[in-house]
């Protein structure tokens, strides 16, 4: 074997230091540089070090590289019947064909941590769902109630990804004391999901009304009981589920779409004959966080969540079954000790890291980008708003994604027909492909007769947060053809949005300010998009950095 001899600290030499070189007799004494070089100084004495290091060592005239020739180094002899694997987790320790205690350990804390990261993934979209309603229920609202909003969403509810264009509405409901009605206004677009996101019914266009008003009846599972007519009956497959949907706005003050909502109706099949008086929560002017606990609290939200669902699916037995193997048991006392409290957490802390690296930059990703040679990609890397293929198998790095920086899916986010549904492009890079970042200022052009019939909308969101940006024009984070006569149009009919702190003169309307030290990414929606996108004939331009 050749080896080459070196000895000094990369921080000592970037200073321009000379030190004292950890140089020995090593090579006499048959010692072995692996991966590394040997370096000899004027003294004779000769050290291991980098090869990086060693070449600035050479360069100052310090030391000399040294070719030695050595002897293979001798595996170390252990005792009949035990045997020593290296793995990522540690050095495991076999005696007779037994893990030895301390190898025991090491592996069923790793498995325990494994099996954790898992469970996190795998819950995430249910845990997602709850933490809408676990915010909205900190301010007084319960089943059946609906909450909405009668302006803008801003950044003051933490939801993840909302639009800014609409009025959102939305219910929690429970089918334990049976099926639920829920009248519904026409010219809304939204659906019904259960506890996991999974979309269970459309409602708008894609829905059995095709978009008018109607009454749907939302039973649970195992219902044998007799179903009433003149209803679109929704078979859920979980107690609990959620409805949410979209007002659009066509007019200044909002009133049209803000009307529509209150004609919403919801309450148990068994007070259909004399329907309670609704309640409405409107939730404009107050703040919330409407998003579930990321790290610190994870665990125990995820026990909650799945407490409350009572119904096993067969698609959730193995699920349920990991989270037994963790300690988390639906319905039972959730109190893990000291050591099983310290993996999960670290467990939580990497599994986060994990989806946040799937959602921003998974190779997966490399088979939804929409346009050649730009960065915009599909929002919904599917064809499947459950995330199957077509064998009916999870999708599990584009649910996954989805999960971490969204809520709520429906047919008419994911199905491409022309003139209906709404499509969604998200962006994380500029034109170099470098990740978007608050501290530069950035320029995106939006040709003109953009293939929305309905109307289209760029939103700009913080990459740790995903919810729209807090900054100093809050709430104000989007740029809509909603607001279109807010903003300064370009004689060719584009319109220049731009990123940062600051824009030239005369589009100081077209600015959505960032922050300094945070990442952000974009989604551009297209309501009721038009032939021009799905040809992709009408191109979004990537993000340009600007000086």
């Amino acid at each position: 074997m050749k080896f080459v001899i070196f000895a000094l600290i990369p921080l000592i030499l970037s200073i321009g230091l000379i030190p004292a070189f950890p140089f020995s007799d090593a090579a006499e004494d048959n010692q072995i540089c692996i991966d590394k070089v040997w370096i000899e100084n004027t003294k004779g004495k000769i050290a291991c070090v980098t090869s990086s290091t060693a070449d600035k060592l050479v360069e100052r005239g310090w030391g000399t590289l040294l070719e030695i020739s050595m002897e293979e180094p001798i595996e170390e002899e252990l005792p009949l019947g035990i045997e020593k694997i290296e793995t990522r987790s540690g050095t495991i320790t076999i005696d007779h064909d037994y893990f030895t205690p301390e190898s025991a350990k090491l592996l069923s804390d790793e498995l325990f941590f494994q099996r954790a990261v898992q469970v996190y993934h795998l819950a995430l979209p249910a845990v997602g769902g709850a933490g809408i309603f676990n915010g909205v229920a900190e301010l007084g609202a319960g089943y059946n109630d609906v909450i909405y909003w009668s302006d803008f969403m801003t950044s003051d509810f933490g939801l993840l990804t909302p639009n800014a264009s609409v009025l959102y509405f939305m219910s929690m409901y429970n089918l334990s004391d049976g099926p639920i009605v829920v009248e519904n206004p026409c010219c809304v677009m939204g659906a019904f999901n259960n506890i996991y996101q999974q979309t269970i019914a459309d409602v708008g266009t894609f829905g059995p009304f095709e978009g008018e008003a109607g009454a749907y009846l939302i039973i649970p599972p195992n219902y044998d009981e007799e179903i009433p007519e003149n209803y679109a009956v929704v078979q859920s497959d979980t107690m609990q589920g959620y409805f949410i949907a979209r007002s659009f706005v066509n007019d200044d003050d909002k009133s049209a779409a803000r009307d529509l909502i209150l004609e919403t109706r919801i309450y148990p099949l068994s007070e259909s004959e004399n329907p309670p008086e609704q309640t409405f929560i409107d939730f404009s002017g107050k703040s919330a966080k409407l998003s579930h606990p990321t790290t610190e609290g994870y665990w125990e939200f995820l026990h909650n969540v799945y407490s409350n669902e009572t119904i096993v699916r067969e698609e959730d037995k193995n699920l349920i079954g990991l989270m037994h193997a963790i300690g988390i048991i639906p319905g039972e006392p959730f109190a893990p000790d000291d050591h099983s409290k310290e993996i999960l957490d670290k467990a939580a802390i990497v599994a986060d890291l994990m989806a946040r690296n799937i959602a921003y930059d998974s190779p997966v990703k490399e088979n939804f980008i929409y346009y050649p040679d730009k960065h915009w990609e599909l929002g919904f890397m599917t064809d499947n708003p459950d995330f199957e293929d077509n064998r009916g198998a999870t999708q599990i790095e584009p649910r996954l994604s989805f999960a971490y920086q969204a809520i709520t899916t429906s047919e008419s986010m994911v199905l491409n027909i022309e003139g209906s549904g709404s499509k969604y492009l998200m962006n994380y890079r500029d034109a170099d492909g470098n990740f978007l970042e608050g501290s530069n200022s950035y320029r995106l052009t939006v040709p003109a007769n953009v293939p929305a019939e309905n109307f289209w909308s760029v939103i700009a969101y913080d990459a740790e947060t995903r919810s729209m940006i807090v900054n100093d024009q809050r709430p104000r984070s989007g740029f809509s053809s909603v607001h279109a006569e807010q903003y300064t149009q370009n004689p060719d009919g584009s319109y220049d949005v731009y990123f940062g702190q600051e824009a030239p003169e005369g589009f100081e309307n077209n600015l959505i300010n960032t922050n300094e030290g945070d990442g952000w990414f974009v989604i551009f929606r297209f309501y009721s998009p038009s032939a021009e996108y799905f040809d992709k004939s009408w191109e979004l331009p990537n993000i340009e950095k600007i000086e």
